[in-house]
């Protein structure tokens, strides 16, 4: 009697109706999952303008959200190896629809930064998405797949910046953070359609179901499964921060840890920072309005069409590095390709501190956002093919909160330590990438055609025919 496991099956059965399926629910989930995180770059000087805020508060009021994403990203991690993907994601949109939604009825600051929390703690296990994406790809197809899903989130935070551009000078902000919770609700309407990661319920000895999914997705692909019997998982203890930090591990969790930390403080960086260094650099070149007695004070600068222009047009760096980094992921590989996006992103942020015009200035802030959005990218590729299936979720969840670590610091550097010196905060940033780029490097290995690992062994007899 033949055997086959999870991995000959999705490999067998290959790319197909299937994946696409999947990649554009779970991208519709990126979709409404970007729009409430980007709220940041418009909340942030529209609340400082309204209620008066000092920097420390503008802030602490996007620290707060991460801090949410940080505490929960582990134990999300931990039930989603034990309890499934599904439950976790289903937990994650339904906190994301109601938290965002109670934002738009906020009476004052506090209320904001309470909910941004909450909705940070929903966001915890938003790194599942990748999970459940990367285990349903053929090996083949898995970079290119996840970067294709990446434009879902490109899509949700450039949609949040033009629909900022045309509600709030009319209608004001709580009418854009409703507006903003729509993806979610479709989301959650049809949400039962999503399948349990089959590699799950074979982590966890569930074979019936994983057979009923893998059969599902023979059907949409019109593919037949191996031939034979879907072997069993054995029942090895799963999820355990024991297991994710064994020494054979040890050396690239921490490099990786690293990188998700960079990444998390950069992107979210040169968000916040947009507006601001677009300000700056026309004042440098003499091009901002003079001030006089009638201006509102320096520490409140309210988003001007130009403003919000600029910051829409530099969103499109996300999409232009995809056919780039589409290119290059299949053929010099994960690790080359984080370290060349990671040098371009010290490049760029270096270049800023030119004092040049507004359009060399756009330019650099479009190559900077281009390029830390297709490290994120590979960085999450990267994770979810090194490690084994009964860790990945935690391993993402952990990486995940490390990542919240720096996007916690990086609203002081963008928000308070710019003010104080751009050319320091562009520093600190330019810094960072550069290590990170040293760091990605010196990774041990690459995971280029590499099958996705699982840690259980099949049992000895299983492993053989019989006639």
């Amino acid at each position: 009697m033949r055997f086959f496991t999870v991995e000959d099956a999705v490999e067998r059965v290959g790319f197909g109706r299937f994946q696409v399926m999947i990649i554009f629910f779970l991208g519709a989930f990126a979709t409404s999952n970007s729009m409430a995180t980007m709220l940041i770059a418009v909340l942030a000087p529209v609340l400082r303008c309204e209620w008066w805020l000092q920097n420390w508060q503008v802030a602490l009021f996007t620290t707060m959200l991460f801090l949410g994403m940080l505490v929960f990203s582990i134990p999300f991690g931990t039930v989603a190896d034990r309890y499934g993907r599904w439950p976790v994601l289903w937990m994650v949109v339904f906190g994301l629809v109601c938290f965002n939604f109670l934002t738009a009825f906020s009476p004052n600051y506090y209320w904001v930064v309470i909910l941004r929390t909450m909705l940070g703690v929903t966001f915890a296990g938003g790194t599942q998405i990748d999970t459940l994406l990367m285990e349903f790809m053929p090996s083949k197809y898995r970079a290119k797949a996840h970067l294709i899903y990446a434009i879902f989130w490109s899509l949700g935070g450039s949609g949040t910046i033009m629909l900022a551009y045309l509600v709030v000078p009319t209608l004001g902000w709580r009418y854009l953070i409703v507006f903003s919770c729509i993806p979610g609700f479709f989301v959650l309407i049809f949400f039962k359609a999503l399948p349990e990661s089959v590699r799950f319920y074979m982590a966890a000895g569930k074979r019936v179901k994983a057979l009923q999914v893998l059969q599902r997705m023979a059907r949409l692909n019109r593919a037949t499964l191996p031939p034979g019997r879907l072997v069993k998982s054995s029942e090895a203890p799963r999820g355990t921060m024991k297991e994710l930090f064994k020494r054979k591990h040890l050396r690239t969790l921490i490099q990786d840890m690293i990188l998700w930390c960079g990444a998390g403080a950069l992107y979210y960086g040169i968000i916040l920072v947009s507006s601001e260094i677009i300000e700056s650099k026309a004042s440098c070149t003499g091009s901002a309005v003079p001030a006089s007695s009638d201006v509102i004070p320096c520490s409140c600068k309210p988003l001007t069409s130009k403003d919000y222009i600029s910051m829409i047009v530099s969103t499109y760096g996300e999409f232009i590095q995809m056919p780039i980094n589409l290119l290059l992921v299949d053929i010099i590989g994960r690790k080359l390709t984080m370290t060349l996006n990671l040098a371009l992103v010290c490049t760029f942020f270096m270049l800023l501190n030119l004092c040049t015009s507004a359009a060399w200035t756009t330019f650099f802030v479009f190559g900077a956002r281009a390029f830390i959005s297709g490290t994120f990218n590979i960085v999450y590729i990267y994770t979810a093919e090194y490690f084994p299936t009964n860790v990945r979720a935690l391993a993402m969840g952990t990486c995940s909160a490390v990542a919240r670590v720096g996007a916690m610091t990086t609203p002081f550097i963008a928000q308070v330590l710019l003010n104080y010196s751009l050319s320091l905060a562009l520093y600190v940033y330019g810094g960072l990438a550069g290590f990170c780029c040293l760091v990605a490097l010196l990774l041990p290995q690459d995971t280029m055609g590499r099958k996705l690992q699982v840690s259980y062994v099949c049992k000895p007899f299983m492993t053989h025919s019989f006639s």
